[in-house]
């Protein structure tokens, strides 16, 4: 008796090998039709968002162009700002110069109230004399010689 249950155990079941097999493939097939489906959705969706893709492209390209141009104004701004602290610093001292130079203006002007309105001054002559001079005599010795 042991030689029909050994038969059964023995036999392999074809028929589930084959309904494995089929049920892959029809799974594989279904799946590649779901890819297709898919990849067409996805061309149909990605020609449809083109227009936006552009819009959004050119408003990137607008938008990093104005903030080009702000980055150069704000430089502008800056430079301007620094000239008009300077500007600010020697208009100061020159202000404080001309404080000075109007004291010293009062003062002149002051002293300038003292003065008379005309000086009488004295003639001088212009005629010039050139006279002839003889040269002294003189008469020295040295005591050297025992003169």
């Amino acid at each position: 008796m042991a030689g029909p249950a050994a038969m059964t155990d023995v036999r392999r079941p074809l028929h589930l090998a084959v309904l494995f097999g089929a049920s892959t493939a029809l799974y594989a097939i279904s799946m590649a039709g779901v890819v297709s489906i898919q990849s067409t959705a996805d061309r149909t969706l990605m020609a449809r968002q083109a227009p936006a893709d552009d819009a959004a492209t050119r408003l990137q390209a607008g938008h990093d162009a104005l903030e080009a141009r702000l980055a150069q104004a704000a430089a502008a701004y800056e430079r301007a700002a620094a000239g008009y602290d300077q500007l600010a610093t020697t208009l100061e001292t020159t202000e404080a110069a001309l404080g000075d130079y109007a004291g010293r203006v009062g003062v002149v002007s002051g002293a300038s109230k003292s003065l008379p309105a005309r000086v009488s001054l004295p003639t001088v002559s212009t005629k010039i004399v050139v006279g002839t001079t003889s040269r002294p005599k003189t008469s020295a010795s040295t005591g050297a010689s025992g003169h």
